[in-house]
């Protein structure tokens, strides 16, 4: 995949759009590419974050460790980023993520990425409105679970 093509992908992210062409194109100029087969995994629950992906081909699933196994959060797929809560907080990581197909993923240091985002405030802002809406995603999940528990 071309730097024009992971670009075409990149900047259709919810979060990158507000970042100006050269700005965009200066992360993906430091980024590393990665392959995953599936069943792979990128990162697991409780690793330390020294990287942000973006999913450029395939489709991963969003993981976390219970008591009985790993149970799918969601699924993400082209254009979905993974990892920017841990870079963010500097917390360990708290789901794992595993390719179900082959997959390309950009990885950003975890110093880059944040970089970008505070020195942009709209692109800031965005981090923040996309953060908001994955608290209030998992806060239903786990309301979800428990039910079913209590019900069992």
């Amino acid at each position: 995949m071309s730097i024009e093509d992971e670009y075409e992908i990149l900047s259709r992210i919810e979060l990158f759009e507000s970042l100006e062409s050269v700005q965009l194109k200066r992360l993906i100029f430091v980024s590393q590419r990665y392959q995953l087969q599936a069943g792979e995994y990128l990162f697991r629950q409780n690793d330390a974050c020294n990287r942000v992906f973006a999913i450029l081909q395939g489709e991963c699933s969003v993981l976390v460790n219970t008591n009985h196994g790993e149970i799918a959060l969601a699924v993400q797929g082209v254009g979905d980023l993974v990892g920017e809560m841990a870079a963010i907080s500097g917390e360990p990581r708290n789901a794992s993520i595993r390719a179900n197909t082959a997959c390309e993923v950009i990885g950003f240091e975890a110093s880059d990425f944040i970089s970008t985002v505070t020195n942009h405030p709209d692109t800031a802002l965005m981090m923040m409105k996309i953060l908001s809406e994955r608290m209030a995603i998992l806060r239903r999940q786990l309301d979800t679970l428990r039910n079913k528990q209590l019900n069992q």
